[in-house]
């Protein structure tokens, strides 16, 4: 059973009492956020053990002015861009390629499993390129499928404001995509 967080049970206002607690009720979804943000090259698990690390080290801190959920947020957003980061200068300086292709369910066809890795290494290889305050609204709700709404209070910019980089969003992932389609035709 896929539990999701209540947003009742720590509301703003109110601290979280062990990272256990954290855990339990917010673990599949930072999990989720994680996987959508970081794509298919990173370990979802490690950016998730890091999270949870990141707020057992700021528990003390957090002073309850945002929701548990919209904090959770920020720093699984934070530990996934700086391995984002960290991943793209590890590459660059060992000259290898950008990106490994990870394995897919044995129920596919060898067809279907190359097809679907190539439309996720493309796909995974727009995003990349965006900027972050373009790329994160346009992952939560393209991807992740969160309401305008939902992602503005996650990441704390304004509705209107949230609107304006999911458009541009969409122009670069669309820019992007026809880029990265004629090389892929090319080659």
């Amino acid at each position: 059973m896929d539990h999701e967080p209540d947003p009742t049970s720590l509301a703003q206002g109110q601290r979280p009492k062990a990272v256990a607690d954290l855990y339990r009720e917010y673990g599949r979804q930072v999990t989720r956020w994680a996987a959508r943000l970081a794509g298919p090259w990173l370990e979802v698990d490690d950016i998730v053990q890091e999270v949870f690390l990141v707020a057992h080290q700021q528990l003390e801190g957090f002073r309850g002015d945002s929701l548990v959920s919209t904090w959770l947020f920020s720093i699984t957003n934070n530990v996934v861009r700086h391995r984002r980061r960290k991943e793209r200068l590890r590459h660059w300086l060992l000259g290898k390629a950008a990106h490994e292709l990870p394995v897919q369910a044995p129920r596919l066809t060898p067809v279907e499993v190359l097809e679907r890795n190539q439309a996720s290494a493309t796909v995974y290889r727009a995003l990349d390129g965006m900027a972050e305050k373009y790329r994160t609204p346009f992952v939560l709700f393209e991807i992740e499928g969160l309401s305008g709404q939902e992602i503005a209070q996650l990441t704390g910019v304004h509705p209107t404001t949230l609107r304006v980089h999911l458009l541009r969003a969409r122009e670069q992932f669309a820019a992007r995509i026809a880029v990265l389609q004629d090389r892929e035709r090319t080659t």
